[in-house]
C-alpha cells in the first residue's frame, strides 16, 4: 500500500515515525511537502501533480499541517477527496479545528464542555463580554496558534481593553477565555485515533508560567484517565470530524472540559513519556480506513 504523509518537515521526527511505522507494515511511505502540489480543475490532463508526476496512485493519505501549510494545505487535501483518495483527516475538519473559536462552538454545539469565552471586534464591547463570561483573570489566544505561543494572561479590565484593542488595530483574531483557577498550569493531552484513545499524558507548567505546552518547559506524566475523560476526548473527535486528534482537556471542579482539539497533533513527546507507538497506532488505522473505504465505493 502506498501510503502519502503531507508534511512540510521531512526531517520532524514525528514525520519520521510515521514512515519508520509504514516500513515496518510492510507498506511504501511517501512524505509530500504541501508546497510541491499542483492543482487542476477543468482543463486536461490528471488533476492533481506532485513535482512533475501525477499524484492520483495514492491509497490513503495522512496530512501533517502546521500554522505554515495550513491554507494551501488545506486546498491540497480538498484536491485529494476530490479525486477519490481516502484522507484521514478531511479539509473542512482541519479548518473548523484550526480555528479555536469555531472548535469551541462545535463542542457546544454537540454539549461537550468547553471554557466560557467570547469574541469581540472592539474593545467597546469588552464590560459586557466580561459580565457575560466570567471574573478575572481571563486567557487570551490567536484564533489560530500552536505551541502556546501568543497566550496572553490578563488579570485587570484595563490589560483586557488594552490587549484586545491592540489586536484589533493589528486585524488579529483573538478568543478569550476564563482561566480556570483549579487547572492553572496543568492540562492533560489525549491522542484520539479512530475513535479510540490510544495515549494520553498530563502536563504540568514549569515554576513561573502558566501554560503547560511542552515547547513552553512543560513536563509530560503519564496518566490513567478515567472513563469520563476518554469518553469526552473520543466525542470531542467526533463532533469535529477528526479521525485523528489531539485533544486538550482541563480536569476542573465541574469535571473534564476541552480547551483545544489539534487535526495535527504532535505526539513524540506522549510516546517518549508512555511508551505507546502513535504512530503505528496511525498508520494502522490509515491502513484499515483505506481499505474500508475502497469497499464502501
Amino acid at each position: 500500500m502506498k501510503i502519502g504523509i503531507i508534511s512540510l518537515g521531512a526531517q520532524n521526527h514525528a514525520t519520521r515515525r510515521l514512515v519508520e511505522a509504514t516500513l515496518a507494515f510492510g507498506h511504501t511511505p511517501t512524505v509530500l511537502n504541501p508546497f510541491g502540489f499542483y492543482l487542476h480543475i477543468g482543463g486536461a490532463g490528471t488533476s492533481i501533480y506532485y513535482e512533475d508526476l501525477p499524484a492520483t496512485d495514492f491509497d490513503v493519505v495522512l496530512p501533517r499541517l502546521s500554522a505554515a501549510t495550513a491554507q494551501y494545505g488545506e486546498e491540497v487535501v480538498a484536491h485529494f477527496e476530490w479525486t477519490g483518495t481516502p484522507v484521514i483527516n478531511r479539509s473542512h475538519a482541519i479548518a473548523n479545528a484550526r480555528n479555536k473559536f469555531r472548535t469551541l462552538r462545535i463542542l457546544t454545539h454537540h454539549s461537550i464542555p468547553v471554557p466560557p469565552s467570547f469574541a469581540a471586534g472592539s474593545a467597546r464591547y469588552v464590560d459586557r463580554s466580561v459580565h457575560q463570561t466570567g471574573n478575572y483573570p481571563f486567557i487570551m489566544k490567536p484564533f489560530a496558534g500552536t505551541h502556546g505561543n501568543a497566550i496572553l494572561l490578563l488579570d485587570t479590565p484595563t490589560s483586557l481593553k488594552s490587549a484586545i484593542g491592540a489586536m484589533c488595530d493589528l486585524h488579529q483574531d483573538y478568543v478569550i477565555q476564563s482561566f480556570i483557577n483549579e487547572s492553572a498550569g496543568n492540562d492533560l493531552r489525549v491522542i484520539v485515533v479512530g475513535g479510540k484513545v490510544v495515549a494520553a499524558m498530563k502536563r504540568t507548567a514549569q515554576v513561573g508560567e502558566f501554560r503547560s505546552n511542552v515547547h513552553r518547559g512543560g513536563q509530560g506524566h503519564p496518566v490513567e484517565l478515567q472513563d469520563e475523560y476518554i469518553d469526552t476526548a473520543c466525542r470531542a473527535a467526533e463532533a469535529m470530524d477528526l479521525n485523528v486528534a489531539g485533544v486538550d482537556l482541563l480536569e476542573t471542579l465541574a469535571g473534564p472540559m476541552v480547551i483545544e482539539v489539534n487535526p495535527s497533533p504532535g505526539f513524540t513527546e506522549i510516546e517518549a513519556v508512555t511508551g505507546v507507538k502513535v504512530a503505528e497506532a496511525m498508520i494502522a488505522f490509515a491502513v484499515e480506513y483505506s481499505q474500508t473505504t475502497k469497499k464502501s465505493n
